[in-house]
């Protein structure tokens, strides 16, 4: 996947924003964004590149 698209983009951003979240206000609603969010991602970008990006 290009590293310029925009989905792609704005998915690695509500990334760190659900991250930063969790480490606030570690609860269980907060992990379930976070893990969902992760697993959604996980269906559009290798993982190879998700783990040289982040």
């Amino acid at each position: 996947m290009n590293e310029n698209n925009p989905v792609l983009h704005s998915m690695r951003h509500e990334l760190g924003e659900l991250q930063r979240r969790y480490g606030h206000q570690p609860n269980d609603f907060n992990r379930y964004q976070l893990v969902r969010h992760e697993q959604r991602l996980a269906q559009w970008v290798p993982t190879e590149q998700l783990r040289a990006s982040a």
